[in-house]
């Protein structure tokens, strides 16, 4: 068998050049310039073309069920183009539209395709049919580790146990397997397939062979370990496993409790749930390698059409088992990546209600609830975690964060008292929780407790540019430390060279020290990558006046006039205006100068 690292390298690859094959991700994709999908659909453009360019619109602003009715309706009218009958299968699968599965015949032999009809034939009951899609499906690198699990669970289905761990055997070989390899995996599969089987002697030492080779645990192998290890009245280490993935992954300690709980049965109980693991399984394994190539600047290696990969795999396991959690969290965190948070929320809406994520599917649901403005449902959720998990400081953060949105700071300041207390001692990711109360104290006028909350977070992170620029300008703003700040906001911009905001604040600290050419150059720059920032644009036309030009400044300052903004910003931009209108353009600092920029 390959080495693991090999061989998830190779499965990256192999998505990386189909992602490249998808529509609209290719590289001679290119954007369509029109009002959007939405209105463009509305207007009903006659005739091929106007479907093409609807579904065009559509696939470039992440609309994927519009898109694949776009490009159907496109290929009803050319049904000789197979490049639309492609696009149309693939963005209608996508979205999870069943008329994925009415294409997918017409594509014999393409992988998706495939998967496809043999996850239809699964649903109906047809596991010879399943298997023969599968087989069908070209062989790569990704599917090398996919389809061992399909074949098996669709033997299993038929009832031919011993062939489907045939199947599995040479992936659960102790021999072949190899340190940090996938025999551990595929060993909890064939060890699942034995159980519900009623071959516990069997199963049992499966169950053996994966405990032994498991190098990690993820939630499955988790549950799968820790529900034998239950069954062998070995329930002391089932739990200590179960601490151990809460502590390899935080994001997971709310759930704790539901995944100790569902230790009670086995993570998959039908042959359809075992491929929906599967393709969870191989959408996460890319998810995780694309993020370890992520480049120095964390940014991921990959483009949106990995993530699409990634999105057909999830929604080809949902479609197989449809209140699968899991799944459920992860295509949801896809799509509000995406900028679809209304979709986010719809997808996690449907998880199963006894799912062992329960807990965190719900914080999730009020996470989107409050990006799609449910500001009532986020609250209902949240309060109710808190009193369900009162020790979690996670809970108290998000609801002082929704007090924030809704600026009701001295709630804000008590949700975020809550969760310093639950939390103990902060270190590493705690500066998070110092700086959005640091952000409500200053909001609400008292910066003292913000000042030291902002220095607190700065010793638990040294390098966050967000700290430094936050507490840099709060004290050019006040005319404090001035020399300090300017330290602060230089370290800022030589981490993030390229915020536009950070350099603004820079900018603004040298004019405020009155070196407004250095100044000035900083802010014009600031003004080119934002030019519709009211607070960059009222510095810049500090910036203008001080060296002479005011024209420019009371340029800049009309263009501020016209942009929404935050109510002291707007204030000083009025007073600008009216003291240039009053000082005939006389060599003077217009306006007052005070007020607080919060990126």
């Amino acid at each position: 068998m390959q080495c693991f690292r090999a061989m998830c390298t190779s499965v990256l690859v192999v998505a990386v050049s189909m992602a490249a094959c998808l529509p609209g991700h290719g590289a001679g994709a290119a954007p369509v310039a029109t009002t959007g999908a939405a209105g463009a659909a509305g207007a009903e453009a006659p005739g091929l073309a106007g479907a093409v360019l609807v579904a065009t619109v559509a696939a470039l602003e992440g609309d994927d069920r519009t898109a694949g009715q776009a490009f159907r309706e496109a290929f009803r009218l050319d049904p000789t183009r197979t490049s639309l009958l492609r696009q149309a299968f693939l963005y209608s699968a996508l979205a999870g539209d069943g008329a994925a599965s009415q294409l997918a015949p017409r594509l014999p032999g393409q992988l998706m395709a495939e998967l496809v009809m043999g996850d239809d034939a699964a649903l109906a009951g047809r596991w010879s049919d399943a298997r023969t899609h599968y087989g069908r499906a070209p062989q790569d690198a990704m599917l090398a580790m996919l389809r061992p699990l399909l074949e098996a669970w669709s033997l299993a289905g038929e009832g031919q146990v011993d062939g489907a761990l045939s199947v599995l055997a040479p992936w659960t070989d102790t021999r072949a397997a190899g340190e940090g390899g996938l025999g551990g995996y595929y060993a909890i599969h064939a060890a699942l397939i034995a159980e519900a089987a009623g071959q516990r002697q069997r199963a049992d030492g499966l169950y053996r062979i994966a405990l032994a080779l498991s190098s990690g645990h993820d939630v499955f192998t988790t549950w799968a370990l820790g529900h034998w290890l239950v069954g062998q009245g070995r329930r002391d280490e089932a739990v200590r496993m179960a601490d151990s993935l809460v502590i390899a992954v935080p994001g997971l300690a709310l759930a704790r409790d539901g995944i100790v709980a569902s230790f009670a049965r086995p993570p998959v109980t039908t042959p359809r749930q075992g491929l929906a693991q599967a393709y969870v399984f191989l959408s996460a394994l890319i998810g995780q390698q694309a993020a370890r190539l992520a480049d120095p600047g964390g940014r991921p290696s990959h483009d949106e059409g990995l993530r699409d990969i990634q999105m057909l795999l999830l929604r080809f396991a949902l479609a197989l088992d449809p209140g699968f959690g899991q799944g459920r969290l992860m295509l949801s965190s896809l799509q509000f990546d995406a900028g679809q948070a209304a979709l986010a929320r719809d997808t996690i809406g449907q998880a199963a209600a006894g799912d062992p994520l329960s807990t965190v599917i719900r914080l999730q649901q009020a996470r989107l609830d409050v990006a799609t403005g449910q500001w009532a449902d986020a609250r209902q959720i949240l309060t109710g975690l808190a009193r369900e998990h009162p020790d979690q400081p996670l809970i108290w953060q998000m609801l002082g964060n929704l007090y924030s949105g809704r600026q009701d700071w001295d709630a804000a300041i008590a949700a975020f008292d809550r969760a310093v207390a639950v939390s103990g001692h902060l270190a590493g990711e705690g500066w998070s929780l110092l700086f959005d109360r640091a952000v409500a104290y200053d909001r609400s006028g008292r910066w003292p407790q913000a000042q030291a909350d902002l220095q607190h977070a700065l010793d638990l992170a040294p390098d966050e540019a967000m700290l430094l620029n936050y507490l840099g300008y709060s004290w050019v703003e006040r005319d404090q430390d001035l020399p300090k700040a300017e330290a602060l906001l230089r370290r800022a911009v030589a981490i993030a060279p390229d915020d536009a905001a950070i350099r603004d604040s820079l900018g603004w600290a040298l004019v405020r020290q009155g070196r407004v050419a250095d100044g000035l150059r900083l802010l014009e720059r600031a003004a080119e990558q934002t030019p519709e920032d009211p607070a960059v644009n009222y510095h810049l036309g500090v910036a203008y006046w001080r060296s002479g030009r005011p024209r420019e400044a009371v340029n800049q300052w009309h263009m501020a006039e016209l942009l929404p903004a935050e109510a002291s910003d707007a204030q000083k931009i009025r007073a600008a205006l009216a003291d240039a209108a009053r000082s005939g353009h006389e060599d003077a600092p217009p306006g007052p100068q005070s007020g607080q920029k919060k990126d």
